[in-house]
Parts: structure tokens; C-alpha cells; sequence
């Protein structure tokens, strides 16, 4: 039997104590947090020294557009798989798609999401 590993997950978002909550809530869904980033550039730099799995990246960002972020996420050689969140508002179909994000989920859902399927990762986890 091969052990599966553990999906990175660099999470980005302004707000110190979400990242603490929703680092705590990978952890316990099996996910392991990779970094964390409190801004674009940040998450931009982290995500191609760390080289993540995924990426939850908050929409709103202090020095740029989190869609922005991942657009030049997916811009990667091997990108990783990006998951919007935010508190105050959603992204069109046609907004994931043109920024290469995989989904959008509110932050006030995300406790309840299934995470495996959000970042699209459940059929690596099966052996």
C-alpha cells in the first residue's frame, strides 16, 4: 500500500487571524500548510520558493488583487491549484476562468466546504 502525501497549501490573506483559523482547519482536514502570506508579493514569492500544491488565496489584498495573484500563479511552470475566498463578495464563472482559479468559496463557508473537493484533490488521496 503507498502512503499518500499530505497536499500543500500556501494560504494568503490580510488578516492575521484567519489565517490562523483557516491553517488550524487544513491541519485538521489533513492538508499541510505550506506558508502562509500576507500579501501578493508575498504570496507570489512563497509560492516559488515553497512551490504549493494549492493555494487559498483571499480575493481582496492590500498591495494587489488577489484575482491578479492568480493569474500570475497560473502563469507557473507547474502551477498550483488556486481556491478564492473572501468575507464580501463572489467571483463569476467567467472571473475563475480568466484568472485560472479552480473555485470560490465564502470564508464564512469554508469550515463547512469539503476541501478535498474544493481543491479538486480527492481522487490523488485515494490508493
Amino acid at each position: 500500500m503507498i502512503a499518500s502525501m499530505a497536499i500543500s497549501v500556501l494560504i494568503v490573506d490580510d488578516e492575521s487571524e484567519f489565517r490562523m483559523i483557516a491553517g488550524r482547519l487544513l491541519r485538521l482536514r489533513g492538508f499541510e500548510v505550506a506558508g502562509q502570506a500576507s500579501d501578493g508579493a508575498g504570496a507570489l514569492r512563497l509560492a516559488r520558493s515553497l512551490r504549493p500544491d494549492a493555494v487559498l488565496l483571499d480575493v481582496n489584498l492590500p498591495d494587489m488583487s488577489g484575482l491578479e495573484v492568480a493569474r500570475r500563479l497560473a502563469a507557473m511552470r507547474v502551477p498550483p491549484r488556486v481556491l478564492l475566498t473572501s468575507a464580501d463578495e463572489d467571483v463569476s464563472e467567467a472571473g475563475l476562468a480568466d484568472c485560472g482559479a479552480i473555485g470560490f468559496v465564502a470564508k464564512e463557508r469554508l469550515p463547512a466546504s469539503d476541501l478535498d473537493d474544493l481543491f479538486g484533490v480527492a481522487s490523488e488521496r485515494e490508493c
